[in-house]
């Protein structure tokens, strides 16, 4: 990622450790607000999947919280929060696929 990635441009900065959590989590240097959403979907699926009996589930579930946080973010700065909201808690419940 770039010194001045999308993540880098939030305010407040995450954590260090956090921070490293998301880049790892998402794709692309400048990512949509669905594309946020979908990282933090594979994130809690890897939580449910070990059932969170692994230290690291906590900072993949602060992760996929902060991941659902700047989608809706980036959804009400580019104008297309809308139905967003929505689209995030079906696509979170497993109803999004």
């Amino acid at each position: 990622m770039t010194e001045r990635d999308w993540l880098s441009r939030r305010t407040p900065a995450p954590p260090d450790e956090l921070a490293s959590a998301i880049r790892s989590a998402v794709p692309t240097s400048d990512p949509t607000a669905m594309q946020l959403l979908e990282a933090a979907q594979a994130l809690l699926e890897r939580v449910l999947a070990s059932e969170c009996a692994q230290r690291d589930a906590a900072l993949d579930l602060l992760a996929a919280d902060a991941l659902v946080t700047y989608a809706l973010e980036i959804a009400n700065e580019t104008g297309s929060l809308g139905e967003f909201p929505e689209r995030a808690m079906e696509t979170l419940a497993g109803g999004g696929r």
